[in-house]
């Protein structure tokens, strides 16, 4: 069973790239994912779609207590803790000064703990 935490923008809205990418993951697969808009809504549909189990967390108390005006940190760094194989990552400004803070702060992590991770950017 191979455990994929999906992250990336509340804007994205390129389903395909989803579906590409859920095609290559085995069968029995689990899909952890947040509580936003794009991506995290995609996934999870798109989960459901392949027969993946979805884990959906959102934030809580106390990752905003963790992390005052940036609870999403707290919830990233929930997600890694469940135990996660792979991250895959969906973010048009991925590398551009001042943007894809969520997105970088979970790469960041999962570079951290020495995980795999794919970046797609279209």
């Amino acid at each position: 069973m191979l455990r994929v935490l999906v992250t990336g923008a509340t804007t994205w809205n390129n389903e395909e790239a989803i579906r590409r990418e859920f095609a290559q993951l085995p069968s029995g697969s689990v899909i952890i994912t947040g509580d936003t808009p794009g991506i995290d809504a995609f996934a999870k549909t798109v989960a459901v779609e392949f027969g993946f189990a979805v884990e959906a967390m959102k934030k809580n108390n106390a990752d905003y207590r963790s992390f005052p005006g940036e609870g999403w940190k707290g919830l990233n760094v929930r997600m890694l803790a469940t135990g996660i194989d792979l991250v895959l990552a969906f973010h048009a400004d991925y590398g551009k000064p001042g943007c894809a803070r969520g997105t970088g702060h979970m790469l960041g992590l999962a570079q951290e703990q020495g995980l795999a991770s794919r970046i797609f950017t279209r």
